[in-house]
């Protein structure tokens, strides 16, 4: 996705990505590639959503299977934002606005939950915890940066850098903290095998 952003944003050289947000490059002459990038983050949520949905039915994983059904929504919400198109600032919002709206608002909100319910779990894991911590990072930078755009008198002025803030520390949560989790989910799980194995 960063790369694709890139790429968009060197190619629309006349255009201005601390004003203009991914979404906006979405629907540019090469949107396709904007895209493409939110469908690979929606192909990465999926991939630890069903790592995280085929442990075993048990008390204690029960947790990863939640956090498991709140990434594919996440995912959904990504293949929303890539189908339905953003409203172009300025113009009256069309149903594909609002769907997109709605799409990347709950794409924050179901994220942000799953990250603070893994902080809980990693934060106190001797070797996850600076991932539980990043996971804390995570929501309190979104958090800041959704605030400074809701109170912000020239947040249109600024709303690409303010989204690409926010991607940014997402998609460094999927690369760092997403295998992470896994392995997490598989350690318990052996761990309980093990245990009844005894």
């Amino acid at each position: 996705m960063t790369a694709a952003d890139i790429i968009t944003i060197v190619l629309n050289h006349k255009a201005n990505s601390l004003k203009q947000t991914i979404s906006d490059f979405a629907i540019g002459p090469y949107g396709y590639l904007e895209k493409i990038g939110m469908i690979m983050v929606a192909i990465s949520f999926l991939f630890i959503a069903k790592n995280l949905l085929i442990v075993r039915n048990n008390k204690e994983l029960c947790i990863f299977k939640f956090v498991g059904v709140l990434f594919v929504i996440v995912a959904l919400g990504f293949v929303m934002i890539s189908i339905f198109n953003t409203n172009i600032i300025g113009t009256l919002i069309n149903f594909h606005g609002l769907v997109h709206q709605v799409s990347a608002i709950a794409v924050s909100v179901v994220f942000y939950l799953a990250c603070l319910i893994l902080m809980r779990l990693m934060i106190n894991k001797t070797s996850l915890r600076y991932f539980g911590l990043y996971c804390a990072l995570t929501c309190f930078v979104g958090f800041i940066v959704l605030l400074a755009l809701g109170f912000s008198h020239n947040k249109n002025e600024y709303m690409g850098l303010m989204e690409r803030i926010i991607a940014g520390f997402n998609l460094v949560w999927i690369v760092l903290v997403g295998p992470q989790v896994i392995r997490l989910a598989r350690s318990i799980q052996n761990g309980i095998i093990s245990r009844r194995q005894e």
